[in-house]
């Protein structure tokens, strides 16, 4: 967990990294930006860290040894002493350039800021943001003099859209520290870049990344594995994502033995699940453990997945939130259609 509202903006660097691979240029500055009015730093802190509200945390890493990721030491240095900022934020600012060489990567303005009071798991802690700004905006000033009204276009950046960000924690520097990615191009092998090229990040092993990953297995599970080994309706799937659902909602902690006892109750579907979770593991290089806190932000955005709705040609779709025993499946003889005959009380809206 991290909350940045006390968070202040102890200094910062701005260089301009262009695209090396279209020639454009790099121009490193010399100097911290100047010292900030009161409305200034609220504005740019706004705009800098307001795109960070996720938990999905990730880590420096490279594939030989840690030590070899260039934007590592470099993170390394900048938190080492306050002397080695600028020379520090110039080598990030080159690393950019160099890695900015696909022809449809824009170049723009990178930002170096060093925050105070930031707080990480309970403790306060400082934190270093990289920022870059790609697009420009028109904007409309109105310019109103002593007797006339007048209007003036003006180019700038729009402080509601940060198209690059990463926020590094200074905690965990042994494993890589801890790290939060924005990117409003997400997509693409232009994208790419920014994760992988210069900062070089993979997911950290955490509650929010455990949670999504037990999710996403469970999903999988009745999705997929299920119908290969079992005779199972659509109705039973969704009553199983809803069940799974509910569990990961209500639970503090996620227990793999409670879950498969509690949700999946059928000692073949619970030794199906087993055999699966760890194949599954193995196939997208994950580590999925037994127990582990609940991360409750990956369940809200994982639920979003988990849709109970049977879609009917394109005639129907019926939402299902209830029992299953309240659905009937049959074949109707004389018109030749599959049917669904559902049970209720009252109807409502």
């Amino acid at each position: 967990m991290h909350d940045f509202s006390a968070a202040t903006i102890k200094k910062a660097v701005i260089h301009v990294v262009g695209n090396k691979g279209l020639d454009e240029p790099l121009r490193l500055s010399e100097n911290h930006l100047r010292t900030l009015l009161v409305e200034e730093e609220e504005s740019l802190r706004h705009f800098f860290l307001k795109p960070f509200k996720t938990e999905e945390y990730n880590q420096f890493h490279h594939h030989t040894n840690l030590e070899l990721n260039e934007a590592f030491n470099y993170i390394h240095e900048l938190f080492l002493t306050p002397i080695n900022f600028i020379e520090a934020s110039k080598k990030l600012a080159t690393h950019l350039f160099e890695s900015s060489i696909h022809q449809r990567i824009k170049g723009g303005e990178f930002y170096v800021v060093n925050f105070e009071n930031v707080v990480f798991e309970d403790e306060i802690v400082d934190a270093v943001g990289l920022f870059k700004t790609e697009h420009k905006s028109t904007f409309l000033n109105i310019e109103d003099g002593n007797e006339t009204i007048d209007i003036a276009l003006q180019n700038g950046i729009d402080l509601s859209k940060l198209d690059k960000g990463c926020i590094i924690f200074k905690t965990y520097e042994e494993d890589g520290f801890r790290a939060l990615l924005h990117d409003q191009a997400s997509r693409g092998e232009d994208a790419q870049y920014w994760k992988e090229e210069f900062l070089g990040l993979k997911p950290a092993s955490s509650e929010f990344e455990m949670t999504k990953n037990y999710m996403s297995l469970c999903k999988s599970f009745v999705m997929e594995k299920m119908p290969e080994e079992f005779e199972i309706d659509r109705t039973t799937q969704i009553e199983l994502l809803n069940r799974s659902s509910g569990y990961f909602s209500k639970s503090e902690e996620i227990d793999s033995k409670e879950f498969a006892s509690t949700v999946l109750e059928q000692p073949d579907l619970i030794d199906s699940f087993e055999t699966y979770k760890e194949a599954y593991s193995n196939d997208h290089s994950i580590e999925i453990d037994d127990h582990f806190e609940t991360s409750k932000s990956a369940v809200k955005q994982g639920k979003k997945n988990f849709k109970s709705i049977l879609k009917l040609d394109k005639n129907f779709h019926i939402y299902v939130h209830g029992s299953r025993e309240l659905i009937e499946h049959g074949f109707d003889e004389d018109r030749g259609m599959k049917f669904y005959k559902v049970f209720y009380n009252e109807e409502r809206g």
